[in-house]
This record gives structure tokens, C-alpha cells and sequence, in this order.
């Protein structure tokens, strides 16, 4: 089943992480309240580590409660292809920026080059400016390493009683967030940035996963089902509540938003209140699916905008860096709204280009591999 509304929410993910960036390089991320609204477009991180842990885990979470099988054959392939070669193609139009832009930084030792090929850099603490953003997929990849052995232990542990499971991720979520206080408090940002220090963010969407999957088989905990019944009745009231987590972030609480360092409380908050807004944003757009049947133009464009969301999320840093190596401004300055513009287009255009030329013949490529006769390979 292609869930349209998950796509949508995949794009809006990946324009909220611009729209941060954004707020960043032109130094609106600075101006008072507005500002911090800005800034906390990065929630879109972990909407998009709460979808991957959702879309990966549930099948596992279905063989538990069914006792069927999950077919796991090609699986690093295709996660593979999804990712690899459209990061590979956006990495050489990072370096070539890092030689041909004035003011840039530059290429950079041999280590920092082999650490992005591998999608290392989220361990090593050393990026691009044009990529910075990419720490995040470092912390992706290292949760898809994962899967094949979370999935495991989620069937051959898998009990009746499936409240034990929520406090099973309920703890994981904790020992994610205890991480982020300890990255904070011993000036560890590497770890900060690390797979264990979100694992609040992947449990919730393993936890939307079993909820998902206990209600389809009518397993469905007492406990947890009590806990979320308010927002199933009515997912506006997830999306309100989505609203409400985010402007509680953008107060002081959640921080500093330029680069100050952070204190363990303020960032223990905001992975705490990122990991709400996730669950209420996941637990609306499943619930708006399961009630009602999209139109056909909002199936396209839902659709449209998940097929874009990871371009996007690629090139609009190295966008920005284009634009103000041309134009000649130096950080932290600039018209916000005319960046604004100017990024989303752009963007949008190579994203476009991105997804019919290097993404799909990919994820076809990883596809017909996996149909291919046993005898053939």
C-alpha cells in the first residue's frame, strides 16, 4: 500500500529543514520570536528519522503478531540504491563548488573526501559548508545498518502482551534523550548528532509501527490505545498539538538557535518535544489516510512532493552556497524572502532532474535485481 500522505509529509519535512537553513544563512534565524520559528524547521529531522523507523520496522512489527515471514532479500540494495548514487552525484557538485567558488574553503585533505564518500561525516565532525546538513544521513544509514537486526529481535521476542513492547521503545526513547544531556554536558557534538542520541525519534516511529499493526491484527494495548485514543478520534487535535509542541520548542527552552552551545536541559527538551511532534505529525497523516480517500490531485501531490523531498533535502545547502558566492554577500545577511524564493526554486528544479535521472533508474535497477530468477544471479 503507497501511503500518499506519508509522501506529503516527507516533503513537508525536507522544506522545513530548508526553510531553517535558510533562516540561518541570512540571519532572520536571529530576529526575536519570528526567528525562532525559523530556526525550528529542523524538526523536520525527526519527522524524517520517525517515517524511516515506521516505514522499515513495520513488516517486522507484522510477522511478529502474524507469525508470517518478512522477505528481507535485497534489502541493503534497495536501501542502497534509494540513497547512494543521488548523494554521490550531489557530493561531486560539492567539491567542484568547494575548487571553483570564490571564498569557498576548499576541497579539503583525502580523509575528509573518503569520509563523504562513505557518508562518514556525521562520525567525523568534519563537513562542507554546502553539506553540512548531511550529518543527518550519516545517523539515517547508521539506523538502516540496524534494521535487519532490530527486526530480528522484534520477532523472536514478540509477546502477547504488546504494552510490554511500548515500554520496551519507551525506554530506548530515554536512553536516546539521557545521551543528549551527556553529549551537551561533556561537549560531545558528534554524539549529539548519532543514531543512540535520536533514538527517541526512530522509537516513535517504531512505536507508530506496532500501533499500526497491534490495531490492524485487534491486538491493540489497552495502555497505549488509551494514551493516543484523543487524537484517532480526531487527528486535527494531533495537529493542533503538533502546533502547540513547536511553538513551545521555539521559546528559550529548546535552546539557542545560531551557534551557541546548547545546555543539557534545553537540548534533553528539545529532543523530548521534536519526539512529540513527530508521533502527533506520523498519528494525523495515518489517520486522515485510513478516514478518507484523497482526491486524485492531492494523491499527485503528495506524491510529487516525496519523490522531490530528498533532492531537496541534498542541494539546497549547496544552493544557498551558489547563491551567495555569486552574489557576493557574506553570511548572515540577505533578504530573507527573496533566498527564500530563490532556494525553493532552484532547488525544486535540480531536485526534478534528480529524481528522473539518477533516482529512478536506481530504484528500478535495485527492483528488477530482486526479480530476477535465483538461477540467474
Amino acid at each position: 500500500m503507497r501511503w500518499n500522505l506519508l509522501d506529503g509529509v516527507r516533503g513537508m519535512a525536507a522544506m522545513l529543514v530548508l526553510l531553517s537553513h535558510v533562516a540561518f544563512w541570512t540571519g532572520a534565524a536571529q530576529i526575536d520570536t519570528v526567528g525562532r520559528l525559523l530556526a525550528r524547521g529542523d524538526s523536520g529531522v525527526a519527522i524524517f528519522f520517525a517515517l524511516s523507523a515506521f516505514l522499515l520496522l513495520r513488516p517486522h512489527y507484522r510477522a511478529a503478531l502474524s507469525g508470517s515471514q518478512v522477505n528481507a532479500e535485497g534489502y541493503a540494495r534497495r536501501r542502497a540504491a534509494r540513497v547512494l548514487p543521488a548523494y554521490w552525484v550531489a557530493l561531486i557538485a560539492v567539491l567542484l563548488a568547494a575548487v571553483a567558488l570564490p571564498g569557498v574553503a576548499g576541497v579539503g585533505d583525502p580523509w575528509k573526501v573518503f569520509a563523504h564518500v562513505f557518508v562518514l561525516q556525521g562520525w567525523t565532525g568534519e563537513t562542507y559548508q554546502a553539506m553540512t546538513q548531511t550529518w543527518s544521513l550519516t545517523t539515517e544509514i547508521t539506523f538502516y545498518l540496524g534494521v535487519p537486526l532490530i527486526g530480528r529481535l522484534i520477532r523472536r521476542h514478540a509477546h502477547p502482551r504488546v504494552d510490554r513492547h511500548f515500554v520496551i521503545l519507551a525506554a530506548i526513547g530515554g536512553v536516546g534523550v539521557a545521551l543528549q544531556g551527556l553529549a551537551a554536558a561533556v561537549e560531545w557534538p558528534v554524539l549529539a548528532t548519532s543514531a543512540p542520541a535520536h533514538a527517541a525519534w526512530f522509537a516513535v516511529g517504531a512505536a507508530a509501527a506496532l500501533g499500526v499493526e497491534t490495531w490492524s491484527a485487534g491486538l491493540a494495548a489497552p495502555r497505549a490505545t488509551a494514551a493516543v485514543a484523543p487524537f484517532r478520534h480526531d487527528p486535527m487535535l494531533a495537529l493542533l498539538a503538533a502546533g502547540l509542541i513547536y511553538l513551545a520548542v521555539a521559546t528559550p527552552w529548546g535552546g539557542p538557535v545560531g551557534l551557541s552551545e546548547a545546555t543539557p536541559a534545553s537540548l534533553m527538551f528539545k529532543e523530548v518535544a521534536y519526539a512529540a511532534l513527530a508521533a502527533m505529525v506520523l498519528l494525523a497523516a495515518l489517520e486522515f489516510e485510513h478516514r478518507r480517500t484523497p482526491s486524485p490531485r492531492l494523491k499527485a501531490g503528495c506524491a510529487w512532493a516525496g519523490e522531490l523531498s530528498y533532492a531537496v533535502f541534498l542541494w539546497h545547502v549547496l544552493v544557498l552556497q551558489v547563491l551567495y558566492s555569486v552574489t557576493g554577500r557574506p553570511l548572515f545577511s540577505g533578504g530573507f524572502w527573496w533566498v527564500l524564493i530563490a532556494t525553493v526554486g532552484l532547488s525544486v528544479a535540480i531536485a526534478t532532474l534528480s529524481a528522473r535521472f539518477v533516482e529512478a533508474p536506481a530504484i528500478r535497477w535495485a527492483r528488477s535485481r530482486n526479480r530476477q530468477p535465483a538461477q540467474q544471479r
